[in-house]
């Protein structure tokens, strides 16, 4: 085996290293070799790993958009029925005040009414009592002119 002339020397800094064979070189070549065919492997794989990601990612960006489309036809949709909401609110309390406003004056015509039906009563008793006394006389009269 031939080796080589060359160690660290103390210059260096480094400690003395025995000397390295063309053996050692080989080894180390090899060794480094199959690291890096191994790293190719793994970074293959790494590269098919990141390809379906952005597949994936694009997929996504692509639902997204479609869901984003649709947030918007729904944002306006709820803008509308907001406003229509507004507007029926406003309504109905409008339609509350008048039926307030009506109840109060049908409480105020029955009670009214209650007052008229009170008084006609008396008057129809009184008109029904005078009819009753005038028939009452009537009938005297027809039994004394009878008895005559």
């Amino acid at each position: 085996m031939m080796r080589l002339p060359f160690a660290f020397s103390s210059e260096q800094n480094m400690p003395a290293k025995s000397p390295i064979t063309l053996r050692m070189v080989y080894e180390l070549v090899q060794s480094i070799d199959a690291r890096t065919t191994r790293l190719e492997v793994t970074t293959g794989g790494l590269v098919e790993t990141t390809n379906r990601l952005v597949e994936t990612t694009n997929r996504i960006d692509a639902t997204l958009l479609v869901m984003n489309d649709r947030m918007s036809d729904l944002e306006q949709r709820v803008a509308s029925i907001e406003v229509r909401l507004e507007v029926l609110t406003r309504s109905v309390e409008s339609l509350i005040q008048k039926v307030d406003v009506l109840t109060d004056e049908y409480h105020a015509i029955s009670a009214q009414l209650k007052r008229l039906e009170a008084r006609f009563d008396r008057m129809e008793a009184e008109r029904l009592e005078r009819r009753v006394s005038v028939l009452e006389h009537k009938v005297s009269e027809l039994e004394n002119s009878g008895r005559s």
